[in-house]
This record gives structure tokens, sequence and C-alpha cells, in this order.
């Protein structure tokens, strides 16, 4: 299972050297925000917003959620 810490270790797409510079530049930081968004909610969910199948599955395997 891939877990929430390795989000900080995906690497960002190699662009063009052909881009323009100011696109390439909102490119990144558009990713960045998703990574911080998607990282944020990973970290923040509480089990109120789990199916009642995921969290049997997830006490079955001694996971914790929230």
């Amino acid at each position: 299972m891939a877990s929430i810490a390795g989000l900080n270790k995906l690497g960002l797409p190699r662009l063009s050297s052909r881009m323009d510079p100011e696109d390439a530049r909102a490119i990144r930081n558009y990713l960045y925000q998703m990574q911080e968004q998607l990282q944020y909610v990973l970290t923040n969910i509480d089990t109120e917003n789990l199916s009642d199948g995921l969290k049997s599955r997830l006490g079955e395997t001694g996971g914790s959620a929230g």
C-alpha cells in the first residue's frame, strides 16, 4: 500500500526547454498546489468520511483511519 509520506517524493515531469518560462512556472505552481491539497486531504480524512466496507477492511488489517 502506498504511504502518504511518499507524496513528497513525487517528481515533477520534465518540461520542454522550448516551453515558455511563464507557462512552465504556472504548471509547476499548479502541480505543487495539487500535491499540497492532496496531502492535506489524505492526512486529515476522518472515519466518518469512509465507507463501511473500507472501515471494516482497515480494521481487519490493523490500519488506523483518523
